[in-house]
């Protein structure tokens, strides 16, 4: 009896360690080649060896000693030989584990007629139809690890649905969540209605434009970047809509509430540009407050160009003039901070002052000329030259830098008259101190006009007038008898100055002269004739 139960036990043994095909061995790695491993198996006699595709891992990922489950694929007791899979062995350990209502790791390995083939745990396949894929037919193959429930499991197939885990996932979210929870997200998009944040992988709520901060124009860049990691709090959870209403603002205070406190009237504050408009800018002064500095605000004096003052993102200082709580509104001033600059003029500029300015505007009559930030004068035509000038476009063109003396100070009416001609001496008193009319001058050609040309005169810096019908003897008009440039004599017919501060008056004639040359030229044919 008892050799009966030995033999039995010893035909058990034999049985558990017998290397049959299907059965699955612990093993330790005793040599590796080029084509894989040997393995020395633990529970069995023999030695099994494992083609390299049949392995998990790279064949160089492996080394000698390393512990590897596999399952026997093939025997041969005449050559002694036996072979196995380690991919096998893994596939058998993780499809038994796989369970019905169960969520696993899946890659894409390709596309089906009515879905797609997945790979669990990348070794069990199993099939996702496409209505279950979450995918359109036209989507790219996601690249990278999704998770499924697998909802069907035979011993020939598995199910499995992307749509079931998902839905699943974020009816958990929901079960989790509540309103006026602060939760954690992150930045996955931005449009003007608002920014989307996503909770989790399946999860996005959406942070609506009037959320993201207090004032009533809010730029949502200044708050949120894509990929940003954000606090917000719940504000409306609809969990039939599956749908969620996210606040940043309510995490702060309502700036509104303090205020008087914080930026009260009359005082004067730092803030950036965030906006300029024809009318002025506006000014933020910190999250959800913002104010308009109109232009009235702005300029002291003559209105000019906004983006001439101030730029996008200036910092600045302007004062608080006004708050109005109920509609939300702050009106600020830039040009109060600055001071009034015509309030104590007459300790920077007075009359008789030669001066730097830049030419801000040109008139039909003058220019305005910028002197100094809200200091601005007039620079009449007649006060350019001592000349005759028609248009001063002529002469100036904005943005030109210019000397101007200061003739007159409206301190009232914040006005200033400006002249280049004075700054130097009229040159009229020296001509007519020293030209009588009938003297010959010399001058040139600068320019022709209306039924003449204007003649610089040598020598004085003024100019004459040539009339048309003075031109010429032989009545030729002023353009066909003379050159723009061309150097001249004339008599002086007339000349003239009302007052050392006004233009003088010359009127010259160069038909005259050629007649006395002519008469001249006559006179001495005469006298050698009569000497004959």
């Amino acid at each position: 009896m008892m050799e009966e139960q030995t033999f039995e036990k010893l035909l058990n043994e034999h049985e558990i360690n017998e290397v049959k095909r299907g059965k699955i061995f612990e093993g330790n790695v005793f040599e590796i080649n080029s084509d894989g491993l040997w393995v020395a198996l633990k529970e069995a006699t023999g030695d099994v060896f494992v083609d390299q595709k049949e392995l998990l891992k790279p064949i160089n990922e492996y080394n000698i000693g390393d512990i590897v489950f596999v399952e026997i694929t093939k025997t041969n007791d005449e050559e002694g030989l036996n072979f196995a899979s380690e991919k096998k062995a893994y596939w058998k350990k993780v499809i038994e584990k796989i369970k019905e209502g169960e969520n696993y790791k899946a890659v894409f390995r390709s596309r089906l007629k009515k879905g797609y083939n997945v790979l669990i745990e990348d070794v069990v396949s199993a099939f996702l139809p496409g209505s279950l894929s979450l995918l359109r037919p036209k989507d790219e193959l996601p690249k990278n690890e999704q998770m499924v429930k697998v909802i069907s499991k035979n011993r020939r197939n598995i199910v499995v649905s992307r749509k079931d885990y998902v839905e699943e996932k974020i009816a958990e979210t929901f079960e989790k969540y509540e309103e006026g929870m602060i939760i954690e997200g992150i930045v996955e998009d931005i449009k003007p209605f608002g920014a989307f944040i996503r909770l989790n992988e399946e999860v996005t709520g959406l942070i609506p434009v009037s959320e993201v901060g207090w004032e009533d124009n809010v730029h949502i860049e200044d708050y949120l970047k894509k990929g940003q990691k954000v606090k917000t709090v719940i504000i409306n959870l609809d969990k039939d809509n599956k749908r969620i209403s996210l606040s940043l603002k309510k995490l702060r205070e309502n700036p509104w509430e303090t205020i008087e406190e914080k930026f009260p009237v009359g005082s004067i504050v730092y803030g950036t540009v965030k906006k300029i408009m024809p009318f002025g800018f506006i000014v933020k002064l910190t999250d959800g407050l913002e104010g308009l500095v109109h232009e009235s605000e702005i300029f002291w004096g003559r209105k000019g160009n906004i983006k001439n003052i101030v730029n996008l993102e200036d910092k600045v200082q302007v004062k608080i003039i006004d708050i109005d709580k109920e509609k939300k509104k702050i009106n600020l001033s830039y040009k109060q901070v600055l001071g009034d600059p015509w309030e104590n003029i007459e300790e920077k500029y007075n009359e008789g002052n030669i001066v730097s300015g830049v030419v801000e505007k040109i008139l039909n009559n003058g220019a305005i000329i910028k002197i100094d930030e809200g200091v601005t004068g007039f620079l009449h035509v007649s006060e350019f030259s001592w000349d005759f000038l028609e248009n001063i476009s002529d002469v100036l063109k904005e943005k030109d830098k210019i000397k101007v003396k200061i003739i007159s100070i409206d301190k009232k009416n914040r006005k200033m008259r400006l002249s280049v001609r004075k700054i130097k001496e009229n040159p009229w008193i020296k001509a007519v101190k020293e030209i009588k009319c009938g003297d010959v001058v010399k001058g040139k050609i600068i320019r022709f006009v209306d039924k003449g040309a204007i003649v610089q005169i040598n020598g004085y810096n003024i100019e004459a007038y040539l009339p048309s019908s003075k031109a010429s003897a032989d009545s030729k008009s002023v353009e066909e008898r003379f050159d723009v440039g061309q150097e001249i004599e004339a008599k002086v017919l007339e000349l003239g100055l009302e007052n050392e501060m006004k233009r003088g008056n010359m009127i010259i004639s160069a038909a005259h002269l050629e007649k006395e040359k002519e008469r001249e030229e006559a006179m001495k044919i005469i006298n050698e004739m009569n000497e004959d």
